[in-house]
């Protein structure tokens, strides 16, 4: 039996006490300040919030003045925080460190590293270990498609583990892995993290499609599957020129996690308000106003400006991007989607 703490007790990092409770593990959550209802909750035998349902009792609940607690013996660490807040909130976790431990993470995005390049999550990670530590913590990042009330319901999932060390991804699959939760392991780090945040981006594209639907009262089926076509394209040259691998854009972590992304949730919606007509600032400002994140809306700039970076490299050109390009001037300089969309095909057709 192990002990995992999982930082985060919001949708994901409360599901995969899931299959760690049917694993036997002790399984510690412990939530931010941000957290404290959803912890007062579930101390109470309350539900959680964003599952409507209640976790299993064996799970230790921690609030934020108690990370010294939710730490103890721990084996293996998992953080599930957003991406804006991941660096943050590492650093509060690092004194409990020491050598050999590993580190999971759901988080997925884009951020700056010191030296204000954009890099992959693991990478500012990294950056925040001291020098006693610098690489002898390893890191697992998941990817692929997982919606996380599924793997509470536990519907039959299957997702991707990726580590520079593949003992460590074995490790944390042997721990997770249930006859309903599936994991795959493998060392394409860059692959699986690119591919997690931009599919993100493109599932926007998806949506837009499906406003079309709403606004013109016909399907658009036909419209949104050659952006999915697009977004695959897109996505694996930007992995290529990052230095990941095809593979992981056309299986779990790209082609997988796009295509249920695409089917629901906020980046859908924000699309699909979009694709039926009203502009983006109006539409991010009253999901904003909603308290509704949409994690596609800050990847598309991500993906956009670590495009002009690589391609400053002259690793791959922007103009090449068209779908994302698109994307941003539909985005952030409120351009008509329906012409937009139309064009690209044109462009690329």
């Amino acid at each position: 039996m192990a002990t995992v703490t999982i930082i985060g007790a919001g949708a994901m990092g409360s599901a995969l006490t899931v299959p760690l409770v049917n694993n036997g593990h002790k399984v510690n959550l412990w939530g931010t300040e941000l957290d404290d209802e959803i912890i007062h909750n579930l101390r109470n035998g309350m539900p959680h919030q964003k599952h409507k349902c209640n976790l299993p009792k064996e799970v230790n609940t921690f609030y934020a003045d108690e990370l010294d607690k939710a730490m103890d013996n721990t084996d293996l660490v998992i953080m599930a925080i957003t991406s804006d807040a991941l660096q943050k909130i590492f650093k509060r976790v690092v004194p409990y460190l020491h050598e050999g431990m590993i580190v999971g993470s759901v988080s997925k995005g884009f951020a700056f590293n010191k030296n204000d390049k954009i890099v992959i999550l693991p990478k500012v990670l990294e950056e925040v270990l001291p020098e006693k530590l610098k690489n002898k913590i390893n890191f697992v990042v998941v990817g692929g498609p997982c919606k996380a009330i599924e793997v509470v319901l536990q519907s039959p999932t299957a997702v991707t583990y990726s580590s520079n060390d593949i003992k460590s991804a074995d490790f944390m699959k042997n721990i997770l892995i249930t006859d309903t939760y599936r994991i795959e392991t493998n060392t394409d780090v860059v692959g699986t993290e690119v591919c997690a945040a931009m599919k993100n981006a493109y599932a926007i594209s998806l949506g837009i499609a499906e406003g079309f639907k709403k606004k013109n009262e016909y399907p658009h089926n036909n419209t949104k599957s050659a952006l999915f076509t697009i977004a695959i394209s897109e996505m694996i040259s930007l992995v290529n020129a990052m230095g990941g691998e095809t593979e992981s854009v056309i299986g779990l972590p790209g082609a997988g996690d796009l295509e249920v992304t695409g089917e629901a949730g906020r980046n859908k919606i924000f699309g699909e308000v979009i694709g039926g007509g009203c502009v983006s600032s109006k539409a991010i400002e009253e999901m904003k106003k909603n308290d509704i994140t949409v994690e596609g809306y800050a990847a598309i700039k991500f993906g956009y400006n670590l495009v002009k970076q690589l391609e400053s490299e002259n690793k791959l050109s922007l103009k090449d991007m068209v779908l994302l390009n698109a994307l941003y001037e539909i985005v952030y300089n409120d351009k008509p989607a329906y012409h937009m969309i139309k064009d690209i095909l044109q462009k690329i057709y």
